[in-house]
C-alpha cells in the first residue's frame, strides 16, 4: 500500500507542474518535493523524469480506452465519447502540448504512442465503415473513409500545438473545442437519421 501511495503521489504532483509548467522545467527535485517526499523515495519508484512521463501516458490511454472500448454503436454515443475524450485529454494536456517533443526524447514512448496511434486509426477506420453500415453516413466514395480518419487523427494530435502556433489562448474551453471540430467533419455526410438522432443530444 505505502508503495502505491507514493507512486501515486508521484504522478499527482508529476502532472499537475508538467501542465502547469512544462515537462524541461520541472525537475524531478520539483516533483519530489511537491509530492512530499525524498528524491531518494522518488527515484526508488522511478528511474529517472522519463519514467514518470511513461506511467502518465499509460495512465492517460488506459482512461480513454481506445483499445478496450467498444466502437460507438450510434453519433450520440460518439459525441458523448469524443467529449469525455476531450475531458482527459485536458487532465493531461501537456501530453498535446508536447507530444512529438516527448516522444523524440524517449524511445520507449516513442513506441508506445506510435503503436497506439496505429492502432487508434485503424479503430476509427472501422468506426467510419460502422457508422455508414448503420445508416448515419452517406459517403460519396470509399476513400472517403481514411480521409475522415485521417483528419480525425491530425485535429487530435495536433489542435493544440495549431492554437498554440496562432498564439491563441489554450485553455480549457479551447482545447475542449476539439470535440465540435471532429463531429463538424462528418456535417456533410450526415443522413436525416443522424440529424434526427444528434438533435436529440
Amino acid at each position: 500500500m505505502e508503495r502505491k501511495d507514493t507512486w501515486e503521489k508521484v504522478l499527482e504532483a508529476a502532472l499537475k507542474l508538467f501542465n502547469e509548467e512544462d515537462t524541461q522545467r520541472a525537475t524531478t527535485n520539483h516533483i519530489a518535493k511537491a509530492a512530499g517526499i525524498s528524491p531518494g523515495n522518488l527515484y526508488y519508484h522511478f528511474r529517472n523524469k522519463e519514467a514518470i512521463i511513461r506511467a502518465l501516458y499509460r495512465e492517460m490511454t488506459e482512461k480513454i480506452g481506445f483499445e478496450a472500448k467498444a466502437l460507438p454503436e450510434s453519433m450520440c454515443e460518439m459525441k458523448r465519447y469524443c467529449t469525455f475524450v476531450a475531458d482527459v485529454w485536458w487532465e493531461y494536456r501537456f501530453f498535446r502540448r508536447e507530444l512529438i517533443f516527448l516522444m523524440q526524447r524517449d524511445p520507449e514512448l516513442f513506441e508506445a504512442v506510435a503503436r497506439d496511434n496505429r492502432m487508434q486509426h485503424a479503430k476509427l477506420l472501422t468506426l467510419v465503415e460502422h457508422l455508414r453500415e448503420n445508416g448515419y453516413l452517406l459517403l460519396p466514395y470509399d476513400d472517403a473513409i481514411e480521409q475522415l480518419a485521417d483528419t480525425i487523427m491530425l485535429y487530435s494530435q495536433f489542435w493544440t500545438p495549431y492554437l498554440m502556433s496562432l498564439g491563441n489562448d489554450v485553455g480549457e474551453v479551447e482545447v475542449r473545442m476539439v470535440t465540435g471540430r471532429i463531429l463538424g467533419l462528418f456535417s456533410p455526410y450526415l443522413s436525416e437519421m443522424a440529424k434526427a438522432e444528434l438533435s436529440t443530444c
